[in-house]
């Protein structure tokens, strides 16, 4: 698979980092930012293939930039569909809440923490070759 842009979202950096540096030595190129507001900036400037989303940021929450990068896309205002990943440490008090939500922020896929760096590399590659096709 060729190489793709992914956007790390977190605002605790050592999970950022950590996520960069397994991206890293599979070969993507990875772009971070730290709060909602820095993520919105960042993925519109270098169009990623992929972004992984944590949902408890500053600024604006993960929920809304998913939304917001989604609409975006389907009014003609992104040229591709962006890829969203969300991560969350937290569930939700209901099945029923937490099906509403994914719903509305229109993410991709939801991987909860902690999770398997595995699982994570796999679910980029799968969203990345989705994009493309």
């Amino acid at each position: 698979m060729d190489p793709k842009k992914v956007l790390v979202v977190d605002d605790e950096e050592d999970i950022a980092q950590t996520i960069r540096f397994a991206l890293e030595r599979v070969g993507h190129q990875v772009f971070m930012a730290a709060d909602g507001n820095q993520a919105l900036e960042v993925a519109r400037r270098v169009l990623p293939d992929v972004m992984i989303l944590d949902v408890m940021l500053p600024e604006r929450n993960g929920y809304n930039v998913s939304r917001t990068l989604k609409e975006e896309f389907e009014r003609g205002q992104l040229p591709h569909d962006i890829k969203i990943l969300m991560l969350t440490a937290r569930k939700l008090d209901s099945p029923q809440r937490e099906e509403f939500v994914s719903t509305w922020a229109k993410a991709d896929r939801y991987m909860y923490k902690p999770f398997q760096m595995r699982q994570l590399l796999q679910w980029v590659d799968e969203l990345a070759e989705s994009e493309a096709a």
